[in-house]
């Protein structure tokens, strides 16, 4: 997917999406998370839905590897405005993923 996106930016083009901090483990947050998880893959796997969809398949250190090895230059913006996890993480992100070089065919 990211190979796409990749080959339809031209240089200097970014790909931009926010992405939520995990819930804490144990907390109820994470529990429902994980049980509508465990639901889907169940009905996939005895259904084979044309669609299927996943929540906790998309992490962060993964999202950033895949976008690096499309060839993409990623950068990281907190999100403060949508507040701060007890530990002053930021409850969301922004990645920036910009791919390299100069657009030279004179638009923006």
């Amino acid at each position: 997917l990211f190979a796409e996106v990749y080959g339809s930016l031209r240089p200097g083009g970014q790909f931009v999406f926010p992405i939520g901090a995990p819930p804490p483990v144990g907390s109820r947050a994470y529990w429902s998370l994980f049980g509508f998880d465990a639901a889907m893959r169940v009905r996939n796997a005895l259904w084979r839905p044309r669609f299927v969809m996943y929540y906790r398949t998309f992490r962060l250190g993964d999202v950033l590897e895949d976008l690096t090895q499309a060839g993409f230059v990623v950068r990281l913006l907190p999100l403060t405005e949508l507040g701060l996890r007890p530990d002053g993480s930021p409850r969301a992100r922004l990645v920036v993923a910009t791919r390299e070089g100069r657009d030279v065919s004179g638009g923006s």
